[in-house]
């Protein structure tokens, strides 16, 4: 029978449980880790899992609640919490632990970022993790009526010295998606254009005047987080031949290579435009000199081998490439261009983790839910912007199955255990 929880439990009470629980369990296993103890105060306590325990305390706590009306967009939820705990506008949660606006104006919830607004909160603030402000995230995440509204509350429509020094016009364009309509609302409320969002934009008027201002500019890097990238590294990304051409116009150095050694030519989108190859080889770019890799296959490590091909054909639709020795002890499966080898008793290690990209999560999750696969998180958009499904196969290793998110974070962890 569970353990009941304590009447007020919080986070402090369950990480002190967890090191008391691992401090036992040491006492009979030295090699036993943090995440054993946490997986054994879970079930304890009748829950599947840490992250599925620690997401009900959350939710019990005053800060808990404040969260995740913000993150639900209940904004009646949350301004009757607030009346009552006018202290808590100023707490951070959620994905990286950010201010509320942050986590409103990511989501698109304009009536919570109204209302934090006329509660107070400052609306330049910057979160800890990329010192970015709330426009930051609303541009990011393409929510332009929440743009407006900060812009008219007095946001800075530039947001400079945010991590990954690209501004707020810069998250409005520079990373997966490219929200040009955003991006011209910062423009006509001031935000200064930068050359690596007019690359993105496919602006070119605005990349010619940039570079004739400063001719350097069109060499300029990324940040750190965004490998260092040069502007036409970034015009191969966002697939804009127009742009590579002119930047090779300007002086762009088709060798240039990023903080992992690779050029332009070495970043090309599957679905890249065919003059942008030509255009940087006429300059001069090559791929790498080095033995470049051609693949890779993870080896699992599983109980049984006809068991584990059973399992990967008839549930998670994998067809068996080949296998090896009487009875089987390894073996070859694949879908599509995934490929994984099976080896019973020897190579691998329990518990392996692997990423699989797919095109459409929520379509493989139908087929999933149908064909009785083992499904430990359904599709789920993420703040690193993938949605993801979490599958298990027969021996307890993990498939992430997904690909590019299809809206905000949904303000859900992943499930680890």
């Amino acid at each position: 029978m569970a353990e009941s929880l304590p009447p007020r439990p919080d986070i402090d009470w369950l990480r002190k449980t967890a090191k008391q629980r691992l401090a036992v369990l040491r006492a009979e296993d030295p090699g036993a880790r943090l995440h054993q103890a946490q997986l054994a105060v879970a079930r304890d306590h009748g829950f599947p899992s840490w992250r599925a325990l620690k997401a009900h305390v959350d939710a019990l706590s005053l800060d808990g609640q404040v969260v995740a009306a913000t993150l639900r967009g209940r904004a009646d939820e949350l301004d009757a919490l607030l009346a009552a705990h006018p202290a808590k506008r100023d707490i951070t949660g959620g994905s990286w632990n950010r201010p509320l606006l942050h986590l409103a104006a990511e989501a698109g919830h304009l009536a919570c970022v109204e209302l934090l607004l006329r509660r107070g909160v400052e609306i330049d603030r910057r979160d800890r993790s990329d010192n970015a402000t709330a426009l930051h995230w609303a541009a990011s995440g393409g929510q332009l009526a929440v743009v407006d509204r900060l812009l008219a509350a007095g946001a800075d429509p530039d947001g400079a010295g945010d991590e990954h020094e690209l501004g707020a016009i810069g998250w409005a364009t520079c990373f997966r998606q490219t929200h040009a309509a955003v991006a011209e609302r910062l423009l006509a409320a001031g935000a200064a254009p930068t050359v690596l969002s007019a690359v993105a934009l496919g602006r070119e008027d605005l990349v010619r005047s940039l570079a004739a201002a400063d001719p350097a500019q069109v060499m300029r890097p990324m940040s750190r987080f965004d490998r260092r990238r040069t502007p036409l590294h970034l015009a191969v990304i966002k697939n804009r031949p127009g742009m590579v051409r002119l930047l090779l116009q300007l002086g762009a150095d088709p060798r240039a290579v990023d903080n992992r050694g690779d050029g332009p030519l070495d970043g090309l989108p599957p679905n890249a435009d065919p003059g942008i190859p030509r255009l940087l080889a006429e300059a001069g770019a090559a791929p790498k000199d080095t033995p470049r890799f051609r693949g890779l296959i993870p080896i699992l490590n599983v109980r049984n081998v006809p068991a584990a091909i059973a399992y990967y054909r008839d549930k998670l639709g994998f067809r068996l490439d080949w296998e090896w020795g009487d009875p089987s002890g390894f073996a070859c499966i694949d879908r599509g261009s995934a490929r994984i080898f099976l080896c019973q008793g020897a190579q691998g290690g329990p518990g392996m983790w692997l990423c699989i990209d797919v095109e459409d999560v929520d379509a493989l999750h139908r087929e999933y839910q149908a064909s009785g696969a083992i499904i430990r998180q359904p599709p789920t958009n993420f703040p690193w912007g993938m949605r993801e499904m979490n599958v298990e196969d027969i021996d307890g290793h993990r498939l992430r199955m997904g690909g590019e998110a299809t809206g905000s974070a949904d303000g859900v962890d992943l499930m680890e255990s």
